[in-house]
C-alpha cells in the first residue's frame, strides 16, 4: 500500500513537472495568456519590456541557468525513483517524453 502510494505520488511530481499533466498546445486556455490578454495594451507593452530587460541582467541570465540545470536534475531523479520503485513503468515514461517531444 505505502508503495503504491509512493508511486503515486512521484508519478504526480512527475507530470506537473515535466509539463505532461498541461494541455498540448492550441488546445486548452493558457492562464498566462489569459491573464496577461485582461490587461490592456499599454500594460502589456510595458510589461513585456519591462520583462525584455529584465531577462538580460547577467545575474538573472545566471539565476535561469541554475533554475533550468535544478529542474533537470530534478527530473532526472525523479525518473531514477520512480523506475527503482516501479521497473514496469519505463515504456509509460518513455511514451510521456516522446509525446512531450512531439508537441514541441
Amino acid at each position: 500500500m505505502k508503495r503504491r502510494v509512493l508511486i503515486a505520488i512521484l508519478f504526480a511530481s512527475l507530470v506537473s513537472a515535466s509539463g505532461f499533466g498541461q494541455p498540448p498546445q492550441g488546445q486548452g486556455p493558457d492562464l498566462r495568456r489569459i491573464q496577461f490578454s485582461r490587461l490592456s495594451l499599454e500594460e502589456q507593452s510595458k510589461l513585456r519590456s519591462a520583462h525584455d530587460m529584465a531577462m538580460r541582467d547577467p545575474a538573472l541570465v545566471q539565476s535561469r541557468a541554475r533554475y533550468e540545470q535544478a529542474r533537470k536534475e530534478f527530473r532526472d531523479k525523479l525518473r531514477d525513483a520512480l523506475l527503482k520503485a516501479d521497473p514496469s513503468v519505463q515504456p509509460i515514461l518513455e511514451k510521456a517524453q516522446r509525446q512531450r517531444h512531439r508537441d514541441r
